[in-house]
């Protein structure tokens, strides 16, 4: 059986910049990160991102130090007003530090023309040994687990499939059920959980406050169980709650860390 990727997500700790989520990775037992080196949309530019030059050679440097690695980064959000040369530098970026995966969100609500213009960024991430993942959600031109899916197999290309979160499927009417036939599209899983009943803000909730694993109400084992094994697993789970609370980075991570051991990974 392949060793399911195990990555810690800057999301679920909004406060701290990639430098400081390497070692807080190593100190509570996260053997790969997912950090941002592009906001997810112009209005979500609020995440500190690695920026290249001196300070990704620091953060090369203590990867190695803390035996961590990057798995994933954020985030290539495709508009209307999308040009794909300009994420050529943030490819660039992504593979300097070893990343394996990238998120993409699909705004542009003309989807034949994001699917062209994604293809010449499949095409960019696959000569740096990069795969692509889609990340449906209902604040996206993609807002179901089925439209992204049929999406993915259009386009076609070899290193694109979907992320699949198990907040943004839930908040879009979806159910691990219905993965079991999409398992071909599927390439990555996020973790988190949340109460069934969506909120006034979804939005608030999905970049703010999420519950950890465990402590709300979402199938959280019927979606690892639905889903390959093999799969690698991004545990997003931003808590601003207990941040203002005081709690630390490292003490967060580690009740994530804790949750997980009650799930069949």
């Amino acid at each position: 059986m392949v060793e399911r990727i195990l990555t810690l997500h800057q999301l679920s700790l909004r406060d701290t910049d990639p430098m400081a989520l390497v070692h807080t990775a190593a100190a509570t037992g996260f053997p790969f990160v997912t950090v941002f080196l592009h906001p997810p949309a112009p209005q979500l530019d609020i995440f500190p991102r690695l920026l290249p030059g001196a300070p990704t050679r620091a953060f090369a440097q203590a990867l190695r130090a803390d035996g961590v690695q990057v798995h994933n980064i954020e985030a290539l959000p495709f508009s209307s007003r999308t040009d794909p040369a300009d994420y050529l530098q943030v490819l660039d970026h992504a593979a300097e530090i070893g990343a394996r995966r990238t998120t993409v969100l699909i705004y542009d609500r003309d989807l034949a023309r994001a699917s062209d213009r994604l293809s010449q960024t499949c095409d960019a991430a696959a000569a740096r040994g990069i795969a692509l993942s889609i990340e449906f959600m209902a604040f996206s031109s993609l807002s179901t687990v089925g439209e992204a899916a049929d999406f993915v197999r259009q386009n076609g290309h070899a290193n694109l499939s979907l992320l699949v979160d198990p907040l943004h499927l839930a908040r879009t009417g979806g159910s691990p059920a219905q993965l079991g036939p999409l398992a071909d599209t599927i390439g990555a899983l996020q973790f988190c959980d949340a109460m069934l009943a969506t909120p006034e803000d979804a939005f608030r909730e999905a970049v703010e406050d999420r519950a950890i694993p465990g402590e709300g109400e979402l199938p959280l084992q019927a979606l690892l169980d639905a889903t390959d094994p093999g799969l690698p697993l991004d545990v997003e789970v931003p808590m601003l709650r207990l941040q203002k609370q005081g709690l630390d980075p490292v003490a967060r991570a580690q009740l994530l860390k804790r949750a997980l051991q009650h799930y069949r990974l």
